[in-house]
């Protein structure tokens, strides 16, 4: 898993209220104390603390999907890979919104942005080994070619 790279993620409306309502805004209270702490108590009405750069990312969500002008379009944006995991933790796949499916595509569309790439290729490679199940090939063993000028030219053939 390349976690460098940014994963692209759109939400609908009920994804990103949902999100927004289930996190919270991870702080430091004091400069002293390396402990960090959230806005509202995670128990009881949030499912995650998360850094204010993921906050922002819902806000923005949140306020372009409700937008009367963009009904029914998705919001885009990028994610980094502990942001993507951090949605992953909230998105309960049981959790429905106004009949959508909200915790269900939220799991999917994080567990394919992280795990997609390589399961493409774990794929590739299994039908590739499938395919080369049967080949045998001897490394060891040199068949000449019949017209293989160089042996001819250098063996006095």
């Amino acid at each position: 898993m390349n976690e460098d790279r940014e994963l692209r993620i759109t939400l609908s409306r009920n994804e990103a209220l949902f999100l927004d309502d289930r996190c919270t805004l991870m702080v430091e209270r004091d400069s002293e104390d390396a402990r960090v702490y959230s806005m509202r108590p995670v128990q009881m009405t949030a499912g995650l603390a998360v850094p204010l750069d993921l906050m922002d990312k819902i806000g923005k969500a949140v306020a372009f999907t409700t937008n009367p002008e963009n009904q029914g379009q998705e919001y885009e944006f990028t994610l980094d890979i502990s942001e993507a995991f951090m949605i992953r933790e909230v998105a309960s796949s049981v959790i429905k919104v106004d009949e959508e499916a909200v915790g269900y595509n939220l799991k999917r569309k994080v567990c394919v942005l992280l795990y997609g790439e390589e399961l493409q290729q774990e794929n590739r490679d299994f039908q590739v080994d499938y395919l080369l199940k049967d080949v045998s090939v001897d490394f060891n063993s040199v068949i000449p070619d019949e017209g293989d000028s160089y042996s001819r030219k250098f063996n006095g053939s």
